[in-house]
């Protein structure tokens, strides 16, 4: 979307003087990116005199953008910006490049400086508000693409952007009309069409998506975006056949794009798929660790699949890259609610819907909530809501979500009914008893008046009379207050029967559950000594750094990986890799190879002993080619430790990563700073919980640094493989006890740490 946007400087008729050429074929450096840069670095070692040197290091920046260098990039316009500080395309390609590399705010400071310098402006109020959009201010950035508009009526590329802000703020038919507008401007590109194609499933108008996708395809038949597009909105009309189909193609055009694993992913869970569809989400994050719908989908399964502890994380993680969702936002208080923390759900759903006022699943949610604390009252109010709003708008949450919305509705009708009916049973007996004891009362009244009448004789006849009728009359009202309570007592009888049933009923699903979650969890001590514990296959990965080609050797990592591998081996994996002394190609190489292995084995674990770093609060392991002069070089020259987690997401229950990389960085002292807010500091920094069935274990908390000890071994690896084959001692213990022995063997200087939570099943390294 940006490189439309890029500009190079016009050489002068000097570059025609250069030696072999260099000077045309840097120029053509946007369009020849290698041979561009080649002879860009020859003419700005040897600069042609009254050739600008700002000019060559903006054209070689084009090379490095295309290619996909994009610090590269921002290395050279920092020098084009150094030495033309008056020229606006310095700021707005160094503006581009920030903004591919997520560097939101910096990248608006130089769109800031280049609309002050530039006479052209439309392209920068363009690129300004892409900037804005990924950082969801989308009001502000349709702001932009309007004055991007003003000024030039047929800017395509503004357009298309507007349409995609009005598009996230459900302004529905105002992006139909931009991604017209795209249509009528520029027919012949397909993103027109699929993101109208979009808009379209967003509102239910599935026929038209396809045939919008349909169209996209004939433009480019190889595009496996509108592929995946059309699989979206045939998986909403319940051909899933098509959907998978689609989805499946388009993966194979495109096997490192996100999107399409994340859609089938959305088909298989409708299938019931959910092993299939947590393997496809997870795809999805592996090719874009900032896909936060891959993560909510993804948390979604895990509440499905009853582990609550992995829903919620990966829901936190989505909600850390899209903090507005409204999409993650409802899922995440689905999970609270599960977990029976309801005021958590409610701040959920309530953050949902000041987002998004008119998100039926919120709305649903909600309501569910507010019935589970007892408040029915506001929980058909809100099922009432879910119910009036139309399904066509977000169908594919809209719809299941109007589905529980009609059947609590109903339910809480048939309570409220129930409650009343009980209410009025209630007054009855009371009514009943205030009847008997009034009748008891006049009973007493006129046996006393007719004691008083007895003592009379001259009204004896008179008294015998009227005790005659008394009497009759009392049989009477005796009768008619025998018959109430009779048929008083077989209604209130009736609706206990009902109670006591539907107790019943609850009770038994409680039972069932928890028979269910007892069969999930630790069995009794002679149990286990009894029952033979298979951990299923176990796959690790092993590496040790210690030759580093800038900096003295590491005297143990090399000794530390090979004795973890070997003992790895003794305790039943049936595969290990050890890889020693590797530079960051070979490392993220073993890294590539061993996620098949991952995805496929029950534990994955990783072992790095090595330099690790962190800057800015972010860690990375360092491979041996690192050089790492200025703190920017990290992320070229070092790996970072997310990398690393993704490598063990897959593995289908138990997922370990230790760390034996904190020891004394000498990076530190000489590395250059060139932002003031990436501090360069000892050891590793903490991390944010990790998903649960993840452990990660410092060989020294955050902050320390590791020691490499007097033996053959570190003080952490020494325990490590003493504990490991250790029979029966259980991983969460294992770890409480390497921390002692590491503490004993340093003599409290070193504290090992370890984050992350485990399911209720136990882990053995060794039976």
């Amino acid at each position: 979307m940006l490189c439309a946007l890029l500009v190079a400087a016009a050489l002068g008729p000097v570059a025609a003087l250069a030696a072999d050429d260099d000077a045309e074929v840097c120029g053509r450096a946007a369009a020849e990116p290698d041979l561009g840069i080649a002879a860009c670095t020859r003419l700005i070692d040897r600069p042609p005199p009254g050739m600008p040197l700002a000019d060559l290091y903006l054209r070689r920046g084009s090379g490095w953008f295309v290619k996909g260098d994009f610090a590269g990039a921002i290395r050279d316009y920092d020098q084009v910006v150094q030495r033309a500080p008056n020229s606006f395309l310095g700021y707005q390609n160094r503006g581009l490049a920030r903004h591919r590399l997520r560097q939101f705010d910096e990248a608006l400071k130089d769109f800031n400086q280049a609309l002050r310098l530039a006479s052209a402006k439309a392209p920068l109020f363009n690129a300004r508000g892409a900037v804005l959009n990924d950082q969801g201010e989308f009001d502000q950035a349709i702001l932009d693409f309007d004055r991007a508009i003003a000024i030039d009526g047929g800017f395509t590329r503004a357009f298309m952007n507007r349409g995609w802000a009005y598009h996230r703020k459900r302004l529905l038919d105002r992006a139909l009309e931009d991604y017209g507008r795209v249509i009528e401007l520029s027919g012949s590109d397909p993103r027109g069409y699929i993101n109208r194609a979009g808009v379209r499933i967003d509102k239910g108008q599935f026929e038209a998506a396809i045939a919008d996708c349909d169209a996209a395809l004939k433009i480019d038949p190889g595009s496996g975006e509108a592929l995946t597009c059309r699989g979206e909105a045939y998986r909403l009309t319940g051909d899933y056949d098509r959907a998978i189909a689609d989805h499946s193609q388009a993966i194979e055009r495109d096997a490192y794009g996100s999107a399409a694993y994340n859609n089938r992913g959305l088909v298989f869970r409708d299938k019931g798929d959910l092993e299939r569809a947590t393997a496809d989400f997870g795809a999805a994050i592996l090719r874009d660790s900032r896909d936060d719908r891959a993560y909510a989908n993804r948390g979604e399964i895990w509440r499905l699949r009853g582990d609550l502890n992995r829903s919620l994380a990966d829901l936190m993680k989505a909600l850390s890259i899209n903090p507005a969702s409204p999409v993650a936002l409802t899922l995440r208080g689905d999970t609270y609610r599960e977990r029976g923390e309801l005021d958590r759900a409610l701040a959920d759903y309530n953050a949902a819907l000041r987002n998004v006022g008119d998100f039926v699943a919120a709305y649903a949610g909600r309501g569910l909530a507010y019935e589970a604390k007892g408040d029915l009252t506001r929980a058909m109010a809100d099922y009432q809501k879910a119910l009036s709003l139309p399904s066509n708008i977000d169908a594919e949450k809209a719809k299941p979500a109007q589905t529980v919305a009609r059947a609590r509705s109903d339910a809480v009708t048939k309570i409220e009914k129930e409650r009343a009916e009980t209410a009025k049973l209630e007054s009855a007996r009371r009514e009943a008893s205030r009847a008997l004891e009034a009748k008891r009362t006049a009973d007493l009244r006129a046996e006393q008046a007719r004691e008083a009448e007895l003592r009379a004789p001259s009204k004896t006849a008179t008294a015998a009379e009227i005790a005659a009728a008394r009497a009759a009359s009392k049989a009477e009202a005796e009768r008619a207050i025998a018959a109430a309570r009779q048929e008083s007592q077989k209604a209130f009888e009736a609706q206990v029967a009902a109670v006591q049933a539907e107790a019943a009923q609850r009770e038994a699903a409680l039972k069932a559950e928890n028979a269910r979650i007892r069969a999930t969890q630790v069995e009794s001590p002679a149990a286990k000594r009894a029952a033979p514990r298979d951990p299923g296959r176990r796959v690790a990965l092993v590496i040790g750094n210690s030759n580093y080609a800038s900096f003295g050797a590491l005297p143990n990592p090399g000794s530390d990986a090979r004795a973890m591998a070997a003992t790895l081996k003794s305790v039943g994996f049936q595969s290990v890799k050890l890889v020693e002394n590797v530079g960051r190609d070979a490392l993220l190489a073993a890294l590539k190879d061993y996620e098949d292995e991952a995805e496929k084995a029950d534990w994955a674990v990783i072992y790095y002993a090595g330099h690790g770093i962190q800057i800015g609060g972010e860690n990375f392991l360092i491979p041996i080619d690192a050089k790492l002069r200025a703190d920017r070089d990290v992320q070229d020259e070092a790996v970072s430790l997310d990398r690393v987690l993704s490598t063990v997401q897959q593995a289908r229950k138990l997922r370990v990563v230790m760390l034996d990389a904190c020891r004394d960085n000498p990076f530190a002292t000489q590395m250059r700073r060139t932002l003031a807010s990436r501090a360069v500091t000892r050891g590793l920094a903490m991390i944010n919980e990790p998903p649960g069935g993840t452990l990660v274990a410092y060989a020294a908390k955050a902050g320390q640094t590791a020691l490499d000890g007097t033996g053959s071994n570190s003080p952490f690896a020494e325990a490590l493989i003493k504990r490991m084959v250790q029979p029966d001692l259980e991983i969460n213990m294992l770890f409480r006890q390497v921390r002692d022995d590491v503490m004993r063997t340093t003599d409290m200087r070193q504290e090992p740490f370890v984050y992350g939570s485990l399911p209720g099943e136990n882990f053995y390294f060794s039976n």
